[in-house]
């Protein structure tokens, strides 16, 4: 074949030109002159998939029109809400490489809940990169990091991968910014933060994610259609996501759920004790900072008590052979918001002796000022063992249907006035929270009140909801010194 006859089949064949991508990047001599041909750099500029076939081999984007129609929007306002998997971060990831290798002095941000949820994203970028030559020759040394892309003159450009703390966002003026997983991200840190930072004429704003709580920025940008370009796709559209994966996800998860993840509607648990929207306003982004004082403590092994604020207060919800036993350490702090600090979910059939020697451990490191457990079915013999290893204040509680009632609704109390903060990315929690249904029991007699009796669905889990349930309830107990004031005369 000549030259003039494969340049153009590279132009005009898309599946040509995915199948000798792999090829030119292992002969960057003859990728680069292939590259400075005029028509060639033309399209690779006009067109992003062009860009991402060709320079990123992304062969999968041949067949796939949804993302391809995706990768080609340049409005300043989109959003995209996709199921599981469905790819777009991947997307939004070629979106970023093209305007980084096409727009002279771009900067753009990737912003997600956490520094790890954004790096997501930004990993899939620098990977790319570093398997191709001539973008990776064009990388900034001092300049690229862990978390930022620079590139060298003329090009100039910049990507950063950020967390959404307001310490960390302020300061910058991007071109565009893209917000991933956009629903665990506070509403008010979009509308008062982010959103301020769209200075620049022409800034452009991308809010992609699966849908969760109704009340938000996200939702209300996806009904804004005269603002917004909206995308809306859910998992099964997406090649990326198999047959056997669809499958195994309809096998394991809820109606609900599945309406929710894999078909990317916003649904809401069919009788819902804690709606979602309460959830959501309930996640603390600095409890995934790693640079706080306050960041959730995953290894207790190696923590300094001496950076340890607040009092700590334990839920203990014991499991069985068909359900997990679960700690939960909750903070107090000053201003009376509790925040689960720290979680651990043993594996089924751990037995008991291994879960107290862990409380133990955790004791050591919390310094636990209370603790409730969970003794349905086991009696007082594991609160006798947390009391001789110096707890204090252990409290058993038999799980009535009364003692859940009164442990929930003062859980839903603290999220109604905004003192509970859990961790953003803890979607586990998230779900068990949201799928905790209720239904109210008739009283039998006219002095008997209304009782609420609580259920999950079937083949699911909510050990670790009532183990936040019972740390909350532990530090209930905690009330203000009373004190006398007396008013001079």
């Amino acid at each position: 074949m000549d030259q003039k006859t494969f340049i153009e089949k590279i132009l005009n064949d898309l599946s040509f030109a995915a199948s000798v991508s792999p090829k030119l990047k292992q002969n960057p001599r003859a990728f680069r002159q292939l590259v400075a041909v005029p028509e060639l750099t033309r399209k690779l500029v006009q067109d992003p998939v062009f860009f991402a076939i060709l320079m990123c081999s992304d062969s999968w984007l041949v067949n796939a029109p949804q993302h391809q129609k995706l990768l080609r929007d340049q409005s300043p306002r989109q959003v995209a809400v996709c199921g599981r998997g469905w790819g777009k971060s991947l997307v939004f990831s070629r979106k970023n490489l093209w305007l980084l290798y096409t727009k002279p002095n771009v900067e753009s941000l990737i912003i997600s809940s956490t520094q790890r949820q954004s790096m997501i994203m930004f990993d899939y970028c620098y990977t790319t990169i570093k398997a191709n030559p001539l973008m990776r020759e064009m990388l900034q040394h001092p300049g690229t990091t862990r978390t930022v892309i620079k590139l060298k003159p003329p090009l100039g450009g910049k990507l950063i991968a950020l967390p959404c703390s307001p310490d960390k966002l302020r300061g910058f003026h991007p071109d565009w910014i893209f917000i991933d997983e956009a629903s665990i991200v506070p509403s008010q840190m979009i509308t008062s933060e982010i959103m301020m930072m769209l200075t620049k004429p022409n800034a452009a704003l991308i809010m992609s994610g699966t849908p969760m709580a109704f009340d938000h920025a996200f939702h209300n940008a996806f009904l804004d259609t005269k603002r917004y370009s909206i995308h809306h796709y859910p998992s099964d559209s997406s090649p990326l996501v198999s047959k056997a994966q669809l499958a195994e996800w309809r096998e394991m998860m809820t109606k609900e759920e599945w309406q929710r993840e894999v078909q990317a509607q916003w649904i809401e648990t069919t009788h819902a004790f804690f709606p979602m929207d309460l959830i959501v306003a309930c996640l603390d982004p600095e409890l995934a900072d790693p640079t706080s004082p306050n960041q959730y403590i995953e290894d207790i092994e190696h923590q300094n008590r001496a950076r340890l604020s607040g009092k700590y207060f334990a839920g203990l919800d014991l499991g069985k052979q068909i359900d997990h036993s679960v700690l939960a350490v909750v903070q107090l702090t000053k201003n009376n918001k509790v925040r689960l600090i720290h979680k651990r979910q043993f594996p089924l059939g751990t037995p008991y002796p291994e879960v107290i020697a862990y409380v133990a451990k955790a004791h050591q490191t919390f310094n636990f000022e209370g603790m409730y457990v969970d003794k349905t079915g086991i009696g007082d013999a594991i609160v006798d063992e947390l009391e001789n290893i110096d707890i204090p204040e252990v409290k058993g509680v038999f799980f009535t249907d009364a003692e859940k009632e009164n442990m929930l609704n003062y859980l839903k109390l603290l999220m109604e006035k905004k003192q509970l903060g859990i961790h953003g990315e803890d979607k586990q929690l998230i779900a068990q929270i949201n799928e905790q249904q209720y239904e109210y029991l008739k009283p039998n007699t006219a002095q008997e009140r209304i009782h609420i009796k609580f259920r999950h669905p079937k083949g699911r889990h909510d050990d670790q909801l009532y183990a936040l349930a019972l740390a909350c309830y532990a530090s209930k107990e905690t009330e203000p010194e009373p004190f006398l004031y007396v008013v001079p005369r």
